[in-house]
């Protein structure tokens, strides 16, 4: 069954203006180099091949200059102040960019720019191949720069999910990060607080209590506690309690959804079902309102049990089971308590569009032994169906040989 995942997409680029593409950039390299200036001139239409014009701040090394004379002795000059160096930053909001275009890029961009540049950053809103930053890399040393800087897609989102930069993110994309941690560990916090509570009454994780019953209701029907018109409620139950079964997959509960008296032939895996009554309905508690063996309107609860006891072996006595699960993010709240009108524990749920508090179509069929001493259980969908019970389940008075 595959498994939903949590991830996040790829950032849309391409859906930001080329502007607003050029404006996050600029604002991303705002602690790349202490600048002194940091111009958008891509923004007033005559950039001469520049979108971004920026210039850094570096403290100069002490220098001499030997040939200025003083009596005969070279003069010291300890120039302690800053130098400035000046940088171009290029963007560009392209889906492809090859080898071919990007020589062309940088070389329109430094080919007659004057003055001396010491940084170069091309950034694109694309990926680059190896090829393309190769010819970005022999373009720039061809025009002497100190340093050069080749970012793509790649570059510019491991930027963004920087923390530092989770704000940018967020005004670009509508993404944070950052309250993604922090939602993420509220939810782990309340999943904690409910598996604690969870284990107290029905068993640990690996050691479920058998046959507890859960009251599981949705707390936007106004009806409850109240059943009437009876036969409507029994036809579709808005409550009523289910069978727990363990606490599996992780953060989820299980119930029993349906359980059958069944035959199983452990060994060739042959099996039969009486699957006209639902035993998975719990005798107790019972729901206010409703008479004992409500779930079982053609009273073949006890004819069938009879015969199941008589009639099948001990070995080969075993329940048809399906169960299905609800994850703690459909739990609203747990109530160990209950109320003045049906017993505790109540499990607050938001029901599905079917009308049912459970994941739709996930869960298991399985056929397990009724023996606890056998410790038997095989997927449904292993076994094979055979014609084993009659089609008429008789009345049983005395046990049967075998």
């Amino acid at each position: 069954m595959p498994r939903p995942t949590r991830t996040l997409n790829p950032l849309h680029f391409e859906d930001l203006d080329p502007h607003r593409f050029e404006d996050l950039v600029r604002q991303l390299v705002y602690d790349f180099r202490q600048w002194r200036s940091l111009e958008a001139t891509g923004r007033s239409g005559s950039d001469e091949g520049m979108d971004i014009r920026a210039i850094d701040m570096v403290s100069s090394a002490d220098t001499v200059f030997e040939d200025e004379v003083v009596d005969e002795d070279p003069v010291t000059v300890r120039d302690r102040g800053q130098r400035d160096r000046l940088w171009v930053i290029q963007c560009k909001r392209e889906a492809k960019l090859g080898p071919k275009r990007v020589r062309n890029i940088v070389s329109d961009n430094l080919s007659n720019l004057k003055g001396p540049l010491h940084g170069y950053i091309l950034v694109a809103a694309c990926d680059f191949s190896k090829s393309s930053r190769d010819a970005f890399n022999d373009e720039c040393i061809k025009y002497g720069l100190g340093e050069y800087y080749i970012w793509g897609k790649a570059e510019v989102e491991d930027q963004l999910f920087l923390a530092k930069n989770d704000h940018l993110l967020f005004a670009y994309f509508g993404i944070s990060l950052q309250v993604r941690r922090r939602s993420l560990r509220t939810d782990l916090r309340m999943k904690l607080s409910l598996k604690r509570k969870l284990t107290k009454e029905l068993g640990e994780v690996t050691r479920p209590r058998q046959f507890v019953g859960v009251l599981i209701r949705d707390p936007r029907d106004e009806h409850y506690p109240y059943v009437d018109p009876a036969d409507e409620f029994i036809k579709s139950p808005r409550w009523r309690y289910w069978e727990f079964y363990h606490h599996e997959p992780p953060d989820h509960l299980a119930f029993v959804y349906k359980k059958h008296f069944a035959y199983v032939n452990w060994e060739t895996k042959e099996y039969d079902v009486l699957e006209d009554y639902d035993a998975g309905v719990p005798s107790y508690p019972e729901i206010a309102g409703l008479n004992r063996g409500w779930n079982d309107p053609s009273s073949v609860s006890d004819r069938y049990h009879r015969y199941w006891l008589t009639n099948i072996p001990d070995v080969n006595q075993a329940w048809a089971v399906k169960v299905r699960i609800i994850p703690y993010d459909r739990i609203l709240a747990y109530d160990e308590i209950g109320d003045s009108y049906n017993n505790g524990p109540h499990l607050l749920v938001e029901y599905s569009s079917n009308g049912e508090p459970f994941e739709l179509g996930r869960g298991l069929s399985l056929l397990i032994s009724a023996r606890s001493y056998m410790n038997i259980a095989i997927l449904e969908k292993e076994a094979k169906r055979v014609s084993f019970f009659p089609s008429e389940i008789p009345e049983q008075t005395t046990k049967s040989p075998g």
